[in-house]
């Protein structure tokens, strides 16, 4: 990390797929089978997170999977043979934002791939705010916010994992991600230690 740290002016706040098909039960990996209840958890805690951002002046990027036919290639349908429902088709309810709401004056980035950076304007919007770190949080660990951490981190941002606003489907995955990220991507680190650094006296 370089000279300032992690100082509120120096950081942005990347929410990664916050939303119904892979966080509520009600959605299509709950309805799938798979056990959500570290995804939830890391969701509540998350939601503390940014309200930490906003005190602070920390902008807030929302980043939201959609899917339809115009961007559902052969080989991204392929990937997954076996799933019987569409995840997070665009104007579904699995695709809307699962216990989190952005502001109006928060930017909400759609992406089409596991990155958020393949095919979007955050590039744009990160360059244009000028902050060279970004913290990582949301959905899931080791597929879409690992993929943007990499992504991230081979164009020049500093990055930061909040480890526990991460969630991934098994405990395995999440410390594999985690592990990749710490040892080749950036640092990781907790909410409670992010917050602590945005709230310093003195920090801007």
């Amino acid at each position: 990390m370089t000279a300032g740290g992690l100082a509120p002016s120096r950081c942005v706040l990347v929410a990664v797929d916050v939303q119904n098909d892979y966080c509520d039960d009600a959605g299509a990996l709950g309805r799938a089978g798979h056990a959500l209840a570290d995804i939830q958890a890391a969701v509540r805690r998350l939601q503390g997170l940014v309200d930490a951002a906003r005190r602070a002046g920390v902008p807030v990027v929302w980043v939201r999977t959609e899917h339809d036919g115009w961007t559902d290639s052969a080989a991204w349908l392929g990937r997954a043979p076996r799933r019987a429902a569409p995840i997070c088709a665009t104007g579904s309810r699995g695709a809307e934002f699962y216990l989190v709401e952005p502001l109006a004056t928060e930017c909400v980035v759609v992406k089409h791939r596991y990155s958020a950076f393949v095919g979007t304007r955050l590039p744009v919007v990160l360059r244009a705010l000028a902050r060279p770190v970004l913290a990582l949080a949301g959905v899931t660990t080791n597929v879409c916010v690992e993929s943007t951490a990499r992504d991230a981190f081979m164009r020049d941002w500093e990055v930061v994992l909040v480890e526990d606003c991460a969630g991934a489907l098994t405990r395995a995955e999440h410390a594999a991600a985690v592990q990749n990220i710490r040892s080749y991507f950036g640092r990781v680190l907790d909410a409670a230690a992010l917050e602590a650094a945005w709230s310093e006296p003195g920090r801007a």
